[in-house]
């Protein structure tokens, strides 16, 4: 039975990805998935937006807290956010799987640590501790997240990809270099939420947002322009695929 230690000493072996379907223990895929973003050169939120994210979660009103988390996402390198939709997706799903009894605060509280981290790359303890009660409330509400709002960042044509440019990360893990744009592969990355965000926002603001994207956004998984069944992607970081 492959262990954490063996699976990570796998990937990084061998130029294929290994079939996870194969892997009889689900905890030693899940602790690689956290080595890996752990052991990125900054968090996958990034140090720059940490702060944005925080106060975003943290934000007493819901409707205005989406729509500063949908700002704050938009705002994300390209690289990162596709991969934190990739990511955020498949814990939609393991929220919703019986069999796996972690709802979306028990997986908040696991991710949060790993994906949300710091603001810097070496925080003194006091602050440690004040990030570690706040980086739940971040994937909770990421979680939040309609799929079809996701979804958007995986309908991309392979050919409009960007060669890659390799980086490691402490782990020795290759992940993608982000160009130092702000631009998404379709088109500017600016959204219907975006555009609320700029105006004081009414109650409905949420159910606008979620509306707007209901109408103009394939569904995850549907017969329409799927990443799946049309062999498309995103520019993800070289994680794990995850059953």
């Amino acid at each position: 039975m492959l262990g954490t230690k063996e699976l990570k000493e796998k990937f990084l072996r061998v130029k294929t990805v290994p079939l996870l379907s194969k892997v009889d223990d689900i905890h030693a895929i899940c602790s690689l998935l956290k080595d890996f973003l752990r052991n990125l050169k900054e968090p996958l939120l990034t140090f720059r937006l940490n702060k944005t994210f925080m106060e975003a979660a943290e934000i007493t009103d819901e409707d205005n807290s989406i729509a500063a988390m949908y700002q704050a996402v938009g705002e994300l390198p390209q690289a990162n956010r596709d991969t934190l939709a990739f990511l955020m997706i498949h814990l939609q799903r393991v929220a919703q799987s019986p069999n796996t009894k972690m709802d979306v605060a028990n997986l908040a509280k696991v991710f949060g640590p790993t994906i949300v981290a710091h603001a810097v790359p070496n925080p003194d303890p006091v602050i440690m501790l004040q990030d570690i009660k706040r980086q739940p409330k971040v994937v909770e509400r990421l979680l939040s997240l309609p799929v079809e709002y996701w979804s958007q960042f995986m309908m991309v044509e392979q050919e409009n990809i960007d060669p890659m440019h390799v980086i490691e990360n402490s782990n020795a893990f290759s992940t993608p270099q982000t160009p130092d744009i702000k631009v998404s592969l379709l088109g500017p990355v600016t959204t219907p939420e975006h555009q609320l965000l700029k105006t004081p926002s009414s109650s409905s603001l949420s159910q606008r947002v979620r509306s707007t994207l209901t109408k103009n956004t394939p569904r995850f998984g549907s017969k329409s322009k799927s990443a799946t069944n049309l062999g498309r992607q995103g520019n993800f970081f070289a994680s794990p695929m995850l059953k």
